[in-house]
């Protein structure tokens, strides 16, 4: 069946194609009358408008891009980026806004705003360079929508969603303290990372002040392949660390793994605590600091929604916590107080 078009219109209610357009877009220079008895009919006959047409005209695409700055093989191997990626797409279904994705180590956000590809963006503010981080809060001044996914390096009045991780690993750390642990590995992020190396920071600082030391160090690349490299070089150093903390699941994973082969018992010899808590954590019993990437996602969309709506919203900080399961053990139970008039057995 053939859609009905605006010249369809037009031609049914005996006017100009352009008094149609201007009718549907409710300009005031139509009459309220001629108003109605085109959206009337453009009802009765089951007119929809061209999207794409509406997009060309008013020189805007209605899509959101989502750059992400890692290769595409790491992101579709990541858990974390499904589960971020899962939450942006839910909102932009619900609010009818298409998506464009990109997965690239060097992504060219200016250029997408600028050729009008997109009209919103959605970036990951940790993995911003200070001069893209730069030219993007000029195309904000002017008419792009744009929020950001963890904090930049700098200050920025860009909207950005941002996850406060001390909670959860202080509390990560004061239940291997309360454990009995007191020698610590920690496996980092990519050393010239920013986040991993302020992730990292915050790691040894809950550590010491819950009573523990790091003792052994190892630097990953935030692949499971790459957890499981580092653990084979800390086994190999010797007296092995009875906790490690690493900068996030896939590593933890990966480590299990190379743990399981040495013979290493986990939680038994070795306590292992990840960082993000992805979907898989809880079916492999992984004790993580859980951060909420879902919603991480569907804030930033809503953000970016807000935006194209001349509706613009601040940014939003969540905060963290700790997931124990079966890669920690728990604190020694204190022993039960003799009531009164009891003895106690002495062997």
């Amino acid at each position: 069946m053939k859609a009905v078009t605006l010249q369809d219109l037009a031609d049914t209610l005996g006017v100009a194609r352009s008094t149609v357009s201007r009718a549907l877009r409710d300009d005031p220079q139509i009459s309220p009358d001629t108003r109605r008895h085109v959206r009337r009919l453009a009802r009765d006959l089951g007119y929809h408008p061209n999207a794409a047409a509406r997009a060309l005209t008013r020189r805007h695409s209605g899509v959101v891009g989502v750059a992400l700055p890692r290769s595409a093989p790491f992101v579709f191997a990541n858990p974390y980026f499904a589960t971020l990626l899962e939450g942006i797409a839910s909102v932009a279904e619900d609010a009818g806004v298409p998506i464009l994705f990109s997965a690239s180590p060097s992504p060219d956000y200016e250029r997408w705003l600028r050729e009008g590809r997109v009209d919103g963006l959605i970036a990951l503010g940790y993995g911003l360079h200070a001069h893209d981080l730069a030219r993007l809060e000029v195309l904000a001044g002017g008419s792009a929508a744009i929020a950001l996914v963890g904090a930049p390096a700098r200050v920025t009045e860009l909207p950005t969603v941002t996850v406060d991780e001390a909670p959860g690993i202080a509390a990560a750390c004061d239940r291997l303290a309360d454990a009995g642990h007191r020698d610590v590995a920690l496996v980092t992020g990519p050393v010239n990372a920013a986040y991993a190396r302020a992730r990292a920071d915050m790691w040894r600082a809950s550590t010491e002040a819950a009573g523990m030391a790091v003792v052994d160090t190892a630097h990953g690349d935030d692949t499971q392949a790459g957890g499981a490299a580092a653990a084979r070089r800390l086994l190999e150093l010797g007296p092995v660390a009875d906790a490690w903390l690493f900068g996030n699941d896939a590593m933890a994973f990966g480590a299990l793994g190379a743990l399981q082969t040495a013979g290493v018992r986990v939680p038994t010899d070795v306590a292992v605590v990840g960082f993000d808590d992805v979907p898989p954590a809880a079916l492999l019993g992984l004790t993580t600091v859980h951060q909420p990437i879902r919603a991480l996602g569907e804030h930033a969309m809503r953000l970016v929604v807000a935006a194209l709506r001349g509706d613009p919203a601040p940014g939003h900080a969540f905060s963290t916590h700790l997931e124990e399961r079966r890669t920690t053990r728990s604190a020694p139970s204190a022993p039960a107080v003799p009531s009164h008039g009891a003895t106690e057995d002495v062997t």
